[in-house]
């Protein structure tokens, strides 16, 4: 085999496998990236490096164990990377809003339930607003959620724990009011 036909052998089934990571985690890493930034024009920026990044990892996706946590790892870097470009004065805060995009990602029975989890989902600290997100809508363990957010299992375990009890104690307080 030529040099010339190795190498585009090589494109085709690097850009092969490209798709077949778009179809299998886009979606899921577009919802992350949405929830993450707020914006989804933020979000398909950040999701085009996500995709230049696991092109660039070429070879070495073949000894990845977890082929979503990875690319929940890279999303996450890319989204820090991105809001570190970005003025910190210009970053929203969530606190008390609707986080953007969650009614249209989260399908449930009462949209007014959909609109009430995420406005407590709001209220939570980063860190375990990203967890629960992780953990609960993106289906990730423990184990994965602290290899993408650079933290122990214990620390993803307890930051989901605390991050619950306040979801709770936020949403019993509305229905308490109500």
């Amino acid at each position: 085999m030529a040099a010339g036909s190795f190498i585009i052998e090589y494109q085709k089934r690097m850009n092969d496998k490209l798709e077949e990571l778009y179809d299998r985690f886009g979606d899921r890493l577009y919802h992350y990236l949405f929830l993450k930034l707020g914006s989804a024009g933020d979000a398909e920026d950040v999701l085009q490096e996500v995709f230049m990044r696991l092109s660039g990892a070429g070879l070495r996706l073949r000894f990845v164990r977890r082929l979503d946590a990875f690319a929940f790892k890279i999303a996450r870097n890319e989204a820090l990377r991105f809001l570190g470009r970005r003025n910190a004065r210009d970053v929203r805060r969530l606190d008390g809003a609707l986080i953007p995009g969650f009614a249209e990602a989260v399908e449930g029975p009462d949209p007014a339930e959909v609109r009430g989890l995420s406005e407590a989902l709001s209220g939570l600290p980063e860190a375990q607003r990203e967890v629960i997100v992780l953990r609960y809508f993106e289906g990730l363990s423990f184990k994965d959620i602290a290899g993408v957010c650079g933290i122990s299992e214990n620390t993803a375990s307890s930051r989901c724990r605390y991050g619950l009890d306040k979801l709770r104690a936020i949403l019993e307080g509305r229905h308490d009011a109500s």
